[in-house]
């Protein structure tokens, strides 16, 4: 029996084993024509491809199977070789070891774990060139294609300026409309339109302070890096300070080649990558103010057609700040124009005209809430022999005194006027007559340290509906202390 079922088993054997082998030979050759169809048509359309100077390189599945010579070349520029796989896996985990192409490989390390079909498109500016550079993720069967195209678009800088300085300009509009320019977030937008084109890595714009300090509101490496605020000493002669010192553009093609200056100055190197740099002083009003710092990494990075576009922001950037500064003076003396219309040149207490403006509006408040609201009429006692007997000067400083105390014991919602010579008027909102002649009594009480008497009435505004009662009412209230106080004195005779 054995005999006989033996033979079978292993020509069952034989049989499955053939059909193994086979069936792998078929599949072999199936994946052989789908390599050479691939291959063959990736060749038919780098042919096509080199002859529109597009760079192309594709992978599958993570492995590199097409690369022409122009994306060869063009990555070439900055250092990158397509070729090396580790040298790629390496700057996809670690992108800011790139500056150049930070945002590029950080969406490919988020999209090739996403696992999607993606497609975006980024410009940027790689040794001198300005490239497109496109990013597509592409699902066929069941493998992952990723495509890099890159295009050579140098000839159309002139439309990629323009659109910089339109975007710019509206930037600057907005900023400028603002109560306060925000000199940060002026730097973001600026530094968000010139990394968006690839034209630099590192922005900063750069103050000089009272003293000789160096202040940057504005200096970011990325969002990880960001060292805007920091100051430097008079003391440290950085390329800043020569730029700004000598007024004077620098252009450094190596940072690490090109370190020693004039006089001294030397290039302080934060990161440690090389990096090309180039800075412009803020000029106006015949003076460096400061200076617009422009870098990106690597070597010799910047075109003749990338610095005269450097020139023409930081200028726009100088003509903003320079406008901030006429306007903040402006407003400043307006400020002091309105200050002046306002308060009382003498006492600094403020003027009859804008007490009237302030009374409407804190009678309107107190008679919506329902809220007292105290007036206090006053005036110096004798007033007129302190001017005869001791000169108008002495008497000015009585005044003088008298406001000083006053605003000393009232609150800084309150409000002292001068009403005219030497009678002024307190408001004291959501405060009762009680309240607010407690707050008389101490201002009394500390105007006898300086040998000054005061009468005064005091009146619940808040029963009145008009400014002109008021003033009867509490005028007539002050002079009732004052008959009162004549009696008391005749009776004391």
């Amino acid at each position: 029996m054995l005999r006989i079922v033996l033979p079978v088993i292993l020509t069952a054997f034989v049989v499955v084993i053939s059909l193994i082998v086979v069936w792998y030979r078929r599949h072999l050759k199936k994946m052989g024509e789908e390599l050479r169809s691939l291959e063959h048509f990736l060749s038919v359309l780098g042919a096509v491809i080199d002859k529109t100077e597009i760079g192309l390189a594709v992978w599958k599945s993570g492995e590199l199977v097409y690369i022409n010579s122009k994306i060869i070349e063009h990555a070439d520029s900055i250092g990158l070789n397509l070729r090396d796989r580790e040298q790629m896996e390496y700057l996809i985990r670690h992108p800011e070891e790139k500056l150049p192409l930070f945002d590029i490989l950080s969406f490919v390390r988020e999209y090739r774990v996403k696992q999607e079909e993606v497609e975006r498109t980024w410009r940027k500016e790689l040794g001198k060139r300005y490239v497109e550079i496109k990013y597509v993720r592409k699902k066929l069967n069941d493998d992952f294609y990723g495509i890099v195209i890159t295009r050579d678009f140098s000839f159309e800088f002139t439309s990629v300026e323009h659109n910089i300085l339109t975007a710019l300009v509206d930037v600057l509009v907005t900023e400028l409309s603002k109560e306060e320019v925000d000199l940060y977030e002026l730097g973001e937008q600026v530094r968000t339109l010139l990394t968006e084109y690839g034209l630099v890595d590192i922005f900063g714009i750069a103050l000089l302070e009272p003293g000789g300090t160096i202040y940057y509101p504005y200096f970011k490496y990325s969002d990880e890096d960001d060292r805007s605020g920091m100051r430097v000493s008079p003391d440290v002669k950085n390329v800043t300070r020569f730029v700004i010192d000598k007024s004077v553009k620098i252009w450094i093609r190596n940072s690490e080649k090109e370190q020693e200056f004039p006089d001294g100055y030397r290039l302080q190197r934060i990161r440690g990558e090389v990096f090309t740099i180039y800075a412009v002083p803020i000029v106006y009003r015949h003076l460096t103010r400061g200076a617009v710092l422009f870098e990106k990494q690597g070597e010799d990075q910047f075109s003749e057609l990338t610095v005269a576009l450097f020139d023409k922001v930081a200028g726009m950037i100088t003509l903003a700040l320079s406008f901030v500064e006429t306007y903040n003076e402006v407003r400043a003396e307006r400020q002091k124009l309105f200050e002046m219309s306002i308060r009382d040149y003498l006492t600094e207490a403020y003027t009859r005209m804008f007490l009237e403006q302030f009374l409407e509006k804190e009678l309107s408040k107190s008679k919506r809430t329902g809220s007292p609201i105290s007036i206090v009429f006053l005036d110096v006692d004798k007033f007129k022999e302190i001017n005869d007997r001791f000169g108008h000067v002495y008497g000015d400083r009585v005044l003088q005194t008298l406001v000083r105390v006053a605003k000393k014991n009232i609150r800084a919602m309150d409000l002292i006027t001068r009403y005219g010579g030497d009678e002024f008027v307190i408001v004291l909102p959501n405060t009762d007559p009680t309240h607010a002649g407690s707050v008389m009594y101490r201002i009394v009480e500390a105007l006898k340290e300086y040998g000054i008497s005061i009468s005064y009435g005091i009146i619940d505004a808040s029963k009145f509906d008009s400014i002109d009662e008021i003033y009867r009412e509490v005028d007539a209230k002050m002079y009732e202390m004052k008959k009162a106080r004549v009696v008391n004195r005749k009776l004391n005779d």
